[in-house]
């Protein structure tokens, strides 16, 4: 057999499950959660900042006209 191709890496699974793999250096969860978690954090702020503004035009009352 000749030298192996390729990049060798560690990889674990989970013991009931030896088909699902992921490599050993992945950080788990926690960083698709922080992704996740970042942009759904500024689109809550971005809706509650428009509904405050909407909240406050509507209780200055209709514009006068001069």
């Amino acid at each position: 057999m000749g030298t192996p191709k390729g990049d060798i890496v560690e990889v674990r699974h989970a013991p009931g499950d030896p088909r699902r793999v992921v490599l050993a250096e992945d950080t788990g969860r926690g960083t698709v959660a922080a992704l996740l978690a970042v942009p759904g954090a500024a689109t809550l702020f971005t809706l509650w900042a428009g509904g405050a503004y909407l909240r406050d035009r509507r209780s200055r009352g209709p514009a006068q006209a001069t």
